[in-house]
Order: structure tokens, then C-alpha cells, then sequence
């Protein structure tokens, strides 16, 4: 998955477990952070939440 097309974006993210997340979204490369997969922190009210990829099931841009 390319999560890089999702950076600075306002996604609907649903999770490998089928819930569902809306905000804005940041790209995290994986070798900027030391981590095995790339991942997407989403920001959700004042909160962020991380995302490595396998954990995400689909992404959908929004308007």
C-alpha cells in the first residue's frame, strides 16, 4: 500500500479490526523512525493515532 499518497490528507481509515477513523493524516516512512512497516498517524480531535500498515485494511481520501 502506498501510504505516502495519503500524507497531509483528510482520510477515512478503517483498521484491520473494521473500525473506523476520520481526520488528518501524516505519513511516517519507515526508516525515519527506525520501524519495520511505514505507518499513517492519523489526528483524531487532539489526539493522534498511529497506524504501522498492517494494521490498516483500506484508506479513503476525503473531500
Amino acid at each position: 500500500m502506498n501510504l505516502l499518497q495519503y500524507n497531509n490528507k483528510k482520510v477515512s481509515l478503517t483498521d484491520v479490526e473494521g473500525k473506523i477513523w476520520s481526520g488528518m493524516a501524516h505519513y511516517c516512512d519507515a526508516e525515519s523512525y527506525d520501524e519495520d512497516e511505514d505507518m499513517l498517524d492519523i489526528k483524531v480531535g487532539n489526539e493522534y493515532i498511529v497506524f504501522s500498515e498492517s494494521e490498516i485494511y483500506s484508506v479513503e481520501i476525503l473531500n
